[in-house]
């Protein structure tokens, strides 16, 4: 690292990939709310695509990434995208550690195993 941007930018980064999992949360909160979608005639049934883009969590998940969005781009203006792209596979981490404890999900033995096996391989690029 040359100075003291680089530390800001790698900051913006890491709240890039918080962001972006508490907007993926909002997504499958705002969903699951909703009548399952069980093929395309569901999805493109005027009443889903009403109820999505009405839908608060939907709505909440898209500012997230918005935001989430233009920090991703005040860090491309320092560091090498074949660096910071890689960090994206922190949200695999983040976003399971989220579902339990905001959806209740249960992440398995072999699913955390999974997920650590991603985020070892795209460190090694």
């Amino acid at each position: 690292m040359k100075d003291g941007r680089s530390v800001f930018a790698i900051t913006f980064v890491l709240i890039c990939v918080l962001v972006g999992a508490f907007g993926q949360i909002a997504w499958k909160q705002g969903m699951s709310s909703m009548e399952k979608i069980n093929g395309f005639d569901d999805l493109l049934k005027f009443k889903t695509i009403t109820n999505i883009i009405i839908n608060k969590y939907i709505v909440l998940g898209v500012l997230l990434y918005g935001f989430a969005f233009i920090l991703w781009l005040a860090a491309m203006s320092t560091l090498d995208i074949s660096f910071m792209y890689p960090m994206l596979s922190l949200a695999y981490v983040a976003t399971a550690f989220m579902a339990i404890i905001f959806l209740g999900e249960h992440v398995s033995m072999f699913r955390w195993m999974g997920i650590i096996m991603v985020v070892s391989g795209c460190f090694l690029i």
